[in-house]
């Protein structure tokens, strides 16, 4: 809910800010080169959810390739993309996520402490505490950078969806709504040169 909410407060700035100047948003100029290389990162990602649906946990091999692979794919898209400063911070947010789930076993640390008052996240609290989702494990002694895991909590219906959020999902929401708002402007700017 949190990265809708941003998303959609970036669209309603940015047709704010183009009626002010006398147009309306027009993202005909947006140039999004390489976009089907998230393609694979989705299914991906489709296919770790599925198997982890019908109980089948990956080893920790299996997961530091998969959610790696996961990574690869999409810091290749910011590559191809980086005209964009909003991609830079998304690529700087996913980084640190991606750092800290490498070094714990290719899965992101969670603080299921404040997952347990969170009733709608019990299915998911049982999977974390099980072993057996594919994407997250509890914080305990041994997690290494704890600081960047997913600790921080999301209030009121932000976090529905998203209970606790890391410092790279902060970053990342941050470069969506800068990227959304780059999407609109640019694209009114571009407008205006010719």
């Amino acid at each position: 809910m949190l990265y809708i909410v941003v998303i959609l407060a970036a669209l309603a700035i940015g047709t704010i800010v183009s009626l002010i100047n006398g147009s309306w948003p027009d993202f005909s100029n947006i140039k999004f080169e390489k976009a089907w290389l998230l393609f694979p990162a989705v299914v991906l990602q489709i296919i770790s959810s599925l198997t982890e649906s019908r109980g089948y946990r990956f080893g920790t091999i299996t997961t530091v390739m998969v959610n790696g692979a996961v990574f690869v794919f999409v810091f290749l898209v910011i590559w191809f993309n980086r005209k964009y400063a909003g991609l830079w911070l998304i690529g700087i947010g996913a980084l640190l996520n991606a750092l800290v789930m490498m070094f714990n076993g290719g899965r992101m640390p969670v603080d299921i402490s404040s997952l347990s008052t969170k009733a709608y996240m019990a299915d998911a609290l049982e999977l974390i505490m099980k072993g057996a989702d594919n994407k997250h494990v509890a914080i305990n002694s041994a997690t290494k950078l704890p600081a960047l895991a997913d600790i921080y909590s999301v209030p009121g219906f932000l976090g529905l969806g998203m209970p606790l959020i890391s410092i790279g999902d902060i970053i990342i929401a941050a470069g969506l709504f800068l990227l959304c708002l780059q999407f609109m402007l640019k694209s009114r700017k571009a407008k205006t040169v010719y």
